[in-house]
């Protein structure tokens, strides 16, 4: 019986540190880091084969950025513009979404919105 009534008294504490959060903030910083990322991924592609074409005869030369983004278009089209998007975007996603996410909880824990004594709780 003690199990139970301790993961009643453990739920409750979490509820209670919980309550300042707002997921709508996690959602916020997802939303905004996955557009942002895919917004501006073709120019960070083109950023990176400048960078691996420096100096290299066997890359393709490129006269400047749209030269770089037209040429990417023609030889391989949307898709070729936004390949290896996906892990840019978990990664942004996840990242602002955290930070959104939790930015809130900690600056309750810093002004002493939620109360310390739940922290030494044996959960």
């Amino acid at each position: 019986m003690t199990g139970q009534g301790h993961s009643a008294s453990g739920s409750s504490a979490w509820s209670t540190v919980f309550r300042h959060v707002r997921y709508e903030n996690l959602v916020a910083g997802v939303s905004g880091g996955v557009l942002s990322n895919l917004a501006l991924h073709p120019l960070d592609l083109v950023k990176i084969r400048f960078a691996v074409s420096d100096g290299l005869e066997l890359r393709p030369k490129y006269n400047g950025i749209l030269h770089c983004l037209t040429t990417i278009w023609k030889l391989d089209g949307l898709r070729g513009l936004y390949q290896g998007v996906t892990p840019n975007v978990w990664g942004a996603g996840l990242s602002w979404g955290l930070y959104f996410f939790l930015d809130l909880f900690l600056g309750c824990l810093e002004h002493h919105t939620v109360p310390f004594s739940l922290w030494h709780m044996n959960c």
